[in-house]
């Protein structure tokens, strides 16, 4: 849960939107993650865009096949069925507000949570997540949660857009 939670707060932190900072909506929220999770789709996506193709990319792991932590197919693209319990837990611990009077809900950090955050982009076990997530700035965290999905589903149909529902999303 911990890792989960770091992995979280960093994901916030590094990719959301200001002030906060926050990130609006469930479905970005799980797509960027899904990035996060997976560099080799992350590479791939980079290899894509047009702001990113050609650019030397310092967050790729060794093993482009490596997954942080796996993710099912949904309904609407990678999702983690423990979203409510990480998201609870970051709660619960004054971390992050879930703000629902806004559609798409935002899920922001509280100023505790900011701290840690940066806690956590300053320590060396976390530097593969930070550099992930810095490559997602400025192309994949300004795009919508829709704007992701569908570029997951063009991106990667056989892994993930025509997939059955709840299988394990595999590089």
């Amino acid at each position: 849960m911990d890792f989960h939670a770091s992995r979280l707060l960093l994901l916030i932190h590094l990719c959301g939107k200001n002030p906060g900072p926050y990130i609006e909506g469930r479905t970005k929220f799980a797509k960027l993650d899904f990035f996060l999770r997976y560099p080799g789709f992350l590479e791939r996506a980079h290899a894509f865009l047009p702001q990113t193709a050609g650019q030397n990319h310092a967050f790729v792991a060794t093993d482009s096949h490596e997954v942080e932590a796996p993710m099912v197919r949904y309904r609407y693209g990678p999702w983690d069925h423990r979203y409510r319990q990480f998201l609870f837990f970051l709660t619960a611990r004054d971390l992050v507000t879930i703000t629902v009077s806004h559609n798409p809900e935002r899920v922001k950090l509280r100023p505790s949570g900011k701290a840690a955050a940066v806690r956590l982009a300053e320590m060396e076990q976390f530097q593969p997540l930070v550099r992930r997530c810095e490559a997602m700035q400025g192309n994949l965290a300004a795009m919508s949660g829709t704007d992701l999905k569908n570029l997951i589903y063009d991106l990667f149909p056989d892994e993930v857009g025509d997939a059955p529902f709840h299988r394990e999303i595999r590089p």
